[in-house]
């Protein structure tokens, strides 16, 4: 996925490991106030529940895709409609469009 995000490539800025107070999301676009979560195994949707909501009350949304779907996906098709939603979220949020 940071291949897909990195260097503005969606028309938006996009950090990876992003701080947000004691969390840290897998990509984050500031702009958009949008953060996406890939989520493994390890996860436990009542927890993610309510750190989503404590990421809710500073504005930001998180977006969250279960990697486990992405395995054995070539890199151009693995994201093609996730990439999609996504630019469509930070043009929603942030107001403009991306190119």
């Amino acid at each position: 996925m940071w291949s897909c995000l990195r260097g503005e490539r969606t028309g938006f800025k996009f950090r990876r490991e992003h701080p947000i107070e004691t969390f840290r999301v897998d990509f984050y676009c500031a702009e958009a106030l949008l953060a996406i979560e890939f989520d493994g195994e390890q996860h436990v949707p009542e927890e993610d529940a309510r750190r989503d909501a404590r990421l809710a009350g500073f504005g930001i949304l998180v977006l969250r895709f279960p990697n486990r779907e992405f395995f054995g996906l070539e890199p151009a098709a693995e994201f093609r409609d996730e990439i999609a939603e996504i630019i469509r979220l930070c043009e929603e949020r942030s107001g403009r469009k991306a190119f």
